[in-house]
């Protein structure tokens, strides 16, 4: 058996190969889909860069049997998530240490030089639990969800108030509206008429090979007045190999919220996939989104445990 760290373009189609194979072993998304790791590549290492913090993919690690990925760290910001192979379970304990060793300069130190490691895991894969609870972690009460849609087997309609239209990228050339309005959605308290962010991890995105069959939905309001008329953004990876889709980010900006907007958006989102042949499609949720997602038909699959431990 081999360890050794992630090289992107020695490494990349290796790895993909690997949680796409996965996937199509277990139809779930218990390991990462091969979307979410160019997420995580594109979009968020340029962030992270912008940021001056810490890349994540800087910290992702590979363990190889006769050559082929059995098991990987893929650490997301301040978090640390670990695939397995199926039959490879016996490696969880031997990883972690690993990833409590290596994966150390993700996280701030406290005051008193400790660390507060997080390890983030599928609550479906019960061996973990047990293993995670002998070594001193506890779980905190909050919890993220994983959530599908079939878009093939799913009727929804795009309702929309009046003077709002909904529009897929191409359709809506005002790139910096989109990415602003993507930020605020989280970060309401940035709206100004002059708000302008980074725009490296927007353009950053379009260096990954799925970027082609990828796509934007959005809603915008054809009645503002302001500069940014988009109210409500998402972005969609899809993997033409494995017929799957997944949604990162989404986001409604605060003022538009509570109007059906997102929800427009999302069947929007379902529209595309079905038209693309895609088979499922996922997002994943905090808590409180979660409600939102099955409101616009997607299935919650899983529920997804933060452990915590402090590491000195």
């Amino acid at each position: 058996m081999q360890t050794r760290k992630f090289q992107l373009e020695k490494d990349l189609p290796k790895l993909e190969s690997y949680l796409r194979e996965l996937y199509l072993e277990n139809h779930n998304m218990a390991s990462w889909l091969p979307e979410r790791l160019h997420d995580l590549i594109y979009r968020m290492g340029a962030q992270e860069t912008d940021g001056g913090r810490e890349r994540s993919t800087d910290y992702i690690f590979l363990w190889e049997e006769d050559g082929k990925i059995v098991a990987c760290i893929l650490p997301d910001g301040d978090a640390v998530y670990i695939s397995i192979q199926n039959s490879y379970e016996h490696l969880f304990e031997q990883i972690l240490a690993y990833g409590e060793k290596n994966c150390l300069p993700l996280f701030e130190r406290e005051e008193d030089g400790s660390v507060d490691f997080l390890v983030v895991s599928n609550d479906s894969l019960t061996y973990r639990r047990d293993i995670l609870i002998s070594l001193g972690y506890e779980r905190q009460l909050e919890e993220d969800y994983d959530n599908y849609v079939h878009p093939l087997q799913t009727n929804i309609s795009i309702d929309l108030p009046e003077g709002f239209r909904l529009l897929f990228g191409e359709e809506y050339e005002e790139e910096e509206n989109k990415w602003s309005a993507c930020n605020l959605g989280f970060h309401p308290s940035l709206e100004s008429p002059d708000y302008r962010n980074g725009m490296n991890p927007y353009h950053s995105r379009k260096n990954s090979s799925m970027y082609p069959d990828s796509f934007e939905c959005i809603v915008v309001d054809e009645n503002a007045c302001e500069r940014n008329a988009v109210c409500a953004y998402s972005f969609v990876y899809v993997d033409e190999k494995s017929k799957t889709a997944f949604i990162e980010p989404v986001s409604t900006r605060e003022k538009y919220r509570h109007k059906g907007i997102g929800t427009a958006m999302m069947h929007g989102v379902i529209q595309r996939c079905r038209e693309k042949g895609i088979e499922k499609c996922y997002v994943n949720s905090y808590d409180w989104r979660r409600k939102f997602y099955n409101a616009a038909g997607f299935i919650t699959e899983d529920s997804i445990g933060f452990w915590r431990k402090k590491i000195r």
